[in-house]
């Protein structure tokens, strides 16, 4: 047989081959992974769990989160400034530019509506006035947590320091991150802290609940919910490229959904939860599974896109109130004081809703009447609302 008059047909198939895999090289793929930096404050705990089941939303749609989590809120937030984050959940309030110079950032969105931390006091301590000459443990100066601290005991004229424990004051001491804290309350290095809302579970018990571990223990104070304390914070410069505008459109759109499964689904999520939290007691994820939901901490409709008391205005004046009232600042923050998106901008999460259907809240354990008279006064009808199975006498 002569080979030569398959030549052209050979070459033929080679550059065809040759031209495939030239523009399967050079080509985007609609499937081609995109990154996307997400920094947190402190460890992965039920604070931020559900993030994880949106890592994997997200992966589903070629996106792919590399998580990191800092020691310490303000380590995030200068990680953020700083270019190594994309995003980062802002327990610094670093934000809203209370050192006097706004950071070029803006608060996206966020899914925590109530607050998120309380305090918690042993030596069996029930009236704030006893933590005078005592030592409180927050996470430290530039947090959301010795903000509160502040606030609290300036509302009640009760002095605090920051040099160390004093007959007439409160000593105001850094105690690193939650576990942390509960250690030095049960050793009687401090007799109150502040911490998130879950370290409940872990003081509540019997076996805990007792003099031999510091207590008993009792809740001194608890976060107003009238307020912004939390957000996702992005960089300015970042959000103006509409590919990076999109990608957290699409971040916050997953949170959301996220949350959304999590309160449609309490059992499956503590499933999940104990997955990612192996060290974590499955009494405190159980504990989460329900008292966050009842308290709006995890909330499936957004932050600023509501109405009510809970509108934009209304919450961000009382915000800056907040601020004042704590002794941060003295004169009210200016949402439009910070080009181009403002300190708080509602636009990227509206839009991030939009991409999901309507969500009516279910039937679940923890909805009370309050409950839904209060998702019927807050979300707006084409969010969602409340499920026709609730009865609104609940």
């Amino acid at each position: 047989m002569n080979f030569t008059r398959f030549i052209p047909l050979v070459v033929a198939i080679l550059l065809t081959i040759s031209i495939i895999t030239y523009a399967q090289a050079t080509v985007p793929s609609s499937k081609t992974a995109i990154s996307l930096r997400v920094g947190y404050p402190d460890s992965l705990d039920e604070s931020d769990i559900q993030d994880l089941y949106a890592v994997q939303i997200l992966k589903s749609q070629g996106i792919n989160v590399q998580s990191t989590y800092y020691d310490a809120p303000p380590l995030a937030f200068d990680a953020l400034v700083a270019g190594q984050q994309d995003i980062v959940y802002d327990e610094s309030d670093g934000s809203y530019g209370l050192s006097g110079v706004h950071a070029n950032t803006t608060c996206i969105g966020g899914y925590m509506l109530s607050g998120t931390f309380l305090a918690i006091a042993g030596d069996g301590i029930t009236n704030p006035q006893q933590m005078l000459g005592k030592t409180s443990e927050d996470f430290g100066p530039g947090t959301t947590m010795r903000y509160l601290n502040e606030y609290w005991f300036k509302q009640l004229g009760i002095p605090t320091n920051l040099n160390g424990p004093s007959p007439n004051s409160v000593y105001l001491k850094n105690g690193g991150e939650n576990y942390e804290r509960v250690h030095d309350l049960e050793t009687g290095v401090a007799q109150e802290i502040v911490v998130d809302d879950f370290i409940l579970a872990d003081v509540n018990s019997p076996a805990i609940n007792n003099s031999a571990h510091g207590g008993p223990f009792h809740v001194l104070f608890t976060s107003p919910d009238d307020y912004y304390d939390t957000c996702y914070a992005a960089r300015d410069d970042w959000l103006s490229n509409p590919a990076n505008a999109l990608l957290a459109e699409k971040f916050l759109a997953a949170l959301y959904e996220a949350q959304r499964w999590s309160i449609s689904n309490p059992q499956q999520f503590v499933a999940f939860a104990e997955q990612q939290l192996p060290e974590t007691p499955v009494s405190e994820i159980e504990f989460a599974s329900t008292y966050y939901p009842q308290h709006y901490t995890y909330w499936p409709y957004g932050l600023y896109n509501l109405q009510g008391n809970q509108s934009l205005g209304i919450k961000f004046n009382n915000t800056s109130n907040f601020f004042i009232a704590a002794g941060v600042i003295t004169a009210p923050i200016q949402n439009d004081s910070a080009q181009p998106f403002g300190v708080i901008n509602k636009y990227f999460e509206l839009k991030s809703l939009q991409m999901l259907p309507p969500y009516k809240y279910p039937d679940q354990s923890w909805v009370t009447a309050t409950t839904v008279a209060n998702i019927q006064s807050w979300v707006p009808s084409w969010m969602g609302g409340i499920s026709s199975a609730i009865s609104t006498t609940t």
